[in-house]
């Protein structure tokens, strides 16, 4: 069993005493208290945000859906402990969510009528994160679709093109992405038809319409290095 070392602890005990005392010793409930410590530990990294419920679950000796309760309830109840950017959080949980290894675990447990409409399986464990990436899908009017559980999401590949443009992440300069597609021609017909047009003239809509072609065709074929590439084109920072 691996132990758990704070890398903080002198700041771990001064947050614990702080918020045990501010309305009273003993306000807190048992509840409070186990919900308060696990976000301390997560906050402090001594157990990694990153980690599957399935490790935390083993170094705590609960049982996993504990630890998806602890996750979950926690962060409901001690979110302003964790202060993080909605944009800054985002781009945590998609570079996690669309890493190499999970895109290629996820295209092995996507339906095939899923994958040939489009959609991406992606597994986010971590409930608060889940929660998080389902109203960045809402928010441009998609709605989360749930593969075998829920904490593995189908998306469309033109959802998350929508994600990557609501968020900043994906640029609106179609020469620069243009730049970036030509390695891949010629991948579909909307890439070629793409590259034959002056760079000069070319309308954001027309390079949308490109890479929502290639990226239909990207799922279908599986989780290949085609895929992954335009997914690095949406997401640089994946």
């Amino acid at each position: 069993m691996q132990t758990i070392q704070l890398n903080d602890a002198a700041g771990f005990g001064e947050e614990f005493l702080r918020l045990t005392l501010l309305q009273g010793f003993q306000s807190l409930t048992k509840r409070d208290l186990e919900l308060l410590i696990f976000v301390l530990l997560e906050r402090d990294g001594a157990i990694s945000r990153a980690d599957s419920n399935a490790a935390v679950a083993l170094r705590l000796r609960v049982t996993t859906a504990k630890v998806k309760s602890l996750r979950r309830d926690g962060y409901a109840r001690w979110r302003a402990l964790v202060p993080e950017e909605g944009e800054a959080a985002l781009r945590r949980i998609v570079a996690t969510a669309l890493s190499e290894a999970n895109i290629d675990a996820g295209a092995k447990h996507v339906s095939e009528r899923n994958r040939k409409e489009g959609f991406i399986a992606v597994r986010i464990e971590h409930p608060d994160d889940a929660q998080q990436f389902e109203q960045a899908i809402l928010e441009v009017g998609a709605l989360p679709v749930y593969e075998r559980n829920r904490e593995v999401v189908a998306v469309r590949f033109d959802t998350l093109l929508k994600i990557a443009e609501r968020w900043g992440y994906l640029q609106e300069d179609p020469e620069a992405v243009v730049k970036q597609l030509r390695h891949m021609a010629p991948a579909s017909e909307e890439l070629a038809d793409l590259l034959k047009k002056d760079v000069a003239k070319l309308r954001w809509e027309d390079v949308r319409r490109a890479l929502n072609g290639l990226g239909a065709k990207a799922v279908a074929d599986g989780a290949g290095s085609g895929l992954k590439a335009l997914l690095r084109v949406l997401f640089p920072f994946v």
